[in-house]
């Protein structure tokens, strides 16, 4: 079975990025994918503290909260769908501060060659659904620079990106993008 999970990272439950998220996870729930969501801003976490530990001391982050349990999942997950508004030319706050510390899922140690290695295992697929109030070409390096870094955690990634959203209105009619990431589910799911 086909294990999915999603990491809402907008403080809206029902905004567009989590609308066009959850059309990804509906459609491979109904696919017979085991499905389980992060809602980001429901949890309780901090960032990266810069500590070092993850890559001196141990193999994965010693802070002990609420996103313990999604860097773990990430692990065990054939897809993991990100997804995040971009709020002042970036990731939402929560998302930020979430995917910072994704960063003791990397090996690092510059004295061996190579000097990063992934701890998620080879194999998964990462969607990265981002959406922004402003024109197309402005904020294009938001996805691009995620896309990179989850490139680096050995993800094979889709990115669904929706723009010319209007700012501040979170019921917008999303239905294009919904289907668009629903086809990708049925193809990567059957």
């Amino acid at each position: 079975m086909t294990k999915v999970i999603s990491i809402l990272g907008s403080p809206r439950k029902k905004g567009t990025s989590a609308r066009i998220a959850g059309a990804f996870t509906d459609t491979a729930q109904s696919l017979g994918a085991e499905v389980e969501k992060f809602y980001l801003n429901g949890m309780t976490y901090r960032g990266c503290q810069a500590c070092e530990t993850c890559h001196s001391k141990t193999d994965k982050c010693v802070l002990n909260d609420d996103v313990t349990a999604v860097l773990e999942a990430i692990k065990e997950a054939d897809i993991a769908v990100f997804s995040s508004p971009v709020y002042y030319g970036d990731t939402s706050g929560q998302f930020k501060l979430f995917y910072d510390r994704m960063y003791s899922l990397l090996d690092i140690n510059v004295t061996r060659d190579p000097a990063i290695i992934s701890r998620v295992p080879k194999g998964k697929t990462a969607i990265f659904v981002v959406t922004q109030g402003d024109i197309n070409e402005i904020f294009r390096d938001v996805p691009e620079r995620y896309k990179m870094f989850l490139e680096v955690y050995g993800f094979d990634v889709k990115v669904v990106r929706r723009t010319d959203l209007i700012e501040g209105v979170p019921d917008q009619d999303v239905s294009d993008s919904q289907a668009e990431i629903a086809a990708l589910a049925k193809e990567l799911i059957a």
